[in-house]
């Protein structure tokens, strides 16, 4: 989990969150979330990051396109992310933490 590139991890979830937004009552974009979602799970897995991976896991469970139909669980997936990204963001801020420490 050392190599990952937290940086770059929280940016594709402030990606996934705003691409959710503009999902909400739009089938295209929900369709491109889920498969979006779906990458980054599969991304999440083969680094190891088992806590974020079942995070992931449980937002694309509830996550069910509809066409003309608005997203009846996009307040609860919204929640989900917010915690996925808060504890990215963390990991993020530990990492260059740590590599402004090696650099003196």
């Amino acid at each position: 989990m050392d190599d990952i590139n937290w940086a770059e991890t929280e940016e594709e979830i402030e990606l996934l969150c705003k691409l959710h937004s503009d999902a909400i009552a739009n089938y295209e974009k929900c369709r491109e979330f889920a498969n979006r979602m779906s990458l980054f799970l599969s991304d999440l897995e083969d680094c190891g990051c088992n806590s974020l991976a079942n995070m992931a896991m449980d937002v694309l469970m509830n996550c069910n396109p509809k066409v003309a139909s608005h997203c009846e669980k996009a307040n609860m997936e919204q929640g989900m992310l917010e915690r996925m990204k808060s504890e990215i963001k963390i990991k993020s801020e530990a990492q260059a933490g740590s590599r402004g420490g090696q650099r003196s």
